[in-house]
């Protein structure tokens, strides 16, 4: 049976996953701090580690970047979902501590020379994607605006978040 790892649930328990938050008020099957070294979690267990809307959250990227590596089983997906960095989303929560574009994982990823010195451990980049939420009227007239690939690079909230699956190689 795989194990998957819902890390950071908050109030989005899901069912099949191991849940994990650092709020008892929150329902989880584990609670621990992800800013707390080693996780609670034995190492190579995970097929799945999910993060939504967490990273940005915790203070040392690299090292927790590690203890995922830890975390997963060879050939285990890590799937992280942030606010994009040039987004409203990202800039008006004041305990958000880092910004993402699609390519800040790279920096941890095989092939693209990020300092080893900062993080040992590699993935191999599955997906990098900008992603849009369309549930109100300013979001999808801002959806239909054309060029917004490349607008993106002059503009700030064309997109709103950035999905990343990484594989552990």
């Amino acid at each position: 049976m795989a194990v998957k790892i819902n890390l950071g649930c908050g109030r989005r328990y899901l069912e099949g996953y191991l849940n994990c938050d650092v709020s008892p008020r929150v329902k989880a099957d584990k609670h621990f701090d992800a800013n707390s070294f080693p996780y609670p979690l034995e190492s190579g267990i995970a097929d799945e580690i999910l993060m939504d809307n967490v990273l940005e959250h915790l203070d040392d990227i690299p090292r927790v970047m590690d203890e995922l590596h830890r975390i997963l089983k060879s050939g285990g997906i890590l799937r992280v979902l942030v606010p994009y960095g040039k987004s409203d989303w990202a800039l008006q929560d004041p305990t958000h501590k880092h910004f993402f574009t699609e390519r800040t994982l790279e920096y941890f990823c095989e092939g693209f020379g990020g300092p080893e010195f900062y993080a040992g451990s590699r993935y191999r980049l599955v997906k990098a994607e900008l992603t849009t939420d369309s549930t109100t009227l300013r979001h999808k007239l801002r959806n239909s605006i054309p060029f917004r690939s490349v607008l993106r690079y002059f503009f700030f909230n064309l997109y709103d978040g950035v999905t990343f699956e990484l594989m552990k190689p």
